[in-house]
């Protein structure tokens, strides 16, 4: 399939996913989280490892590796210290000889995604480890100026890896491609993309058009899944809700946030799956394939049994392909700012020579 077709298919899966997300917003996001997310994660992360992820380093994927393990294994000590699905994990890093050290990664967990991105940046952008260096001291030093701002924990706590990631750093993708390719549907697509979300935030909806029951089985796995907390963050960071509110699912600023979140995941999911020239699914080795199809397999068992249980099960695979995208998005920002100021460049070379 040409560019061109892509795009011209990616404005109709832009129109498909907000019909969908505004028909069943919390219900196409837990399906499409459980369904396209893992087998999104699987074939991304095979597409950047061919590339070697954009970066000039061949130690890249070991070192955001570290940070993603990181992030994992505080993740599971926090939520073991609040629930009692990692109690027994939670009980065993408490009284081992590294308890000290659990403690101290549940004190930085918030700022790792961030650090990651800067290391992310650094190794793409530089040649030399002591600018990498230098560089990720600095992402270091602002990590900690700004560790008591509740929205700086906020946004690289818990929207840089999944709204931003989603939502920002596809659209951002999905402009950088547009610019390379010089498509007028591919400009058009992100058109789309933009007025989907400004549509999200204006049309008039009513809560109760959407018959969620205050312990529904929709609402009761969304909440356990825990991405009630994500839309509360977003509604405080956008300035719709307060820290010392309390944020209902099923009122009519958890449904306009229930409706972003389902567009943004599922398109963010399509997306990636329509450039069928990327993947090539038909280069991809058979035993590659079969492991991915196993894999992916046996995450909807597991999600289908007990959503939590899968969520936390997919934590590692998910924050993975999250963090090892950082450089690609890096790349894409890059090549948009490139692509403008060579725009802007050539128009005064032009202006200039008509005086």
């Amino acid at each position: 399939m040409d560019t061109r077709k892509i795009d011209l298919l990616n404005i109709g899966l832009v129109i498909v996913s907000l019909l969908l997300a505004f028909w069943m917003p919390f219900a196409l996001f837990l399906f499409s989280y459980a369904v396209l997310g893992p087998l999104h994660y699987m074939t991304e992360i095979n597409w950047l490892d061919e590339r070697n992820y954009f970066s000039k380093s061949k130690s890249t994927p070991w070192l955001l590796g570290i940070f993603v393990f990181l992030i994992c294994l505080g993740s599971f000590y926090v939520d073991g210290s609040r629930t009692e699905t990692f109690a027994s994990f939670y009980h065993w890093a408490k009284t081992s000889f590294a308890g000290g050290l659990f403690e101290g990664l549940r004190t930085v967990l918030m700022h790792l995604a961030f650090l990651a991105l800067v290391l992310a940046v650094a190794l793409v952008a530089f040649r030399s480890w002591g600018l990498r260096l230098l560089v990720f001291v600095i992402g270091c030093l602002v990590s900690f100026l700004f560790k008591s701002s509740t929205n700086y924990l906020i946004i690289v706590g818990s929207l840089l890896p999944t709204i931003i990631h989603v939502s920002i750093f596809t659209g951002l993708f999905m402009l950088y491609g547009a610019m390379k390719s010089e498509s007028r549907p591919g400009y058009g697509a992100v058109l789309v993309f933009i007025l989907a979300h400004l549509i999200i935030m204006f049309w008039p909806i009513q809560a109760s058009d959407y018959f969620l029951a205050k312990n529904g089985p929709v609402t009761e796995r969304f909440v356990q899944s825990g991405f009630h907390n994500l839309l509360y963050q977003l509604g405080i960071i956008l300035g719709l809700t307060s820290s010392s509110s309390k944020f209902i699912v099923n009122s009519e600023l958890g449904v306009r946030l229930g409706i972003f979140l389902g567009f943004a995941y599922t398109y963010h999911y399509l997306n990636w799956f329509s450039k069928t020239s990327v993947i090539k699914w038909h280069q991809v080795s058979k035993r590659k394939l079969a492991w991915a199809i196993i894999i992916w397999i046996a995450s909807i068992v597991l999600y289908a049994y007990d959503y939590k249980i899968g969520l936390m099960a997919l934590l590692f695979l998910s924050f993975l392909h999250v963090v090892f995208e950082f450089p690609l998005n890096y790349v894409s920002i890059a090549g948009i700012a490139s692509g403008l100021f060579k725009r802007v460049k050539g128009t005064g070379q032009s202006q200039k020579g008509m005086a």
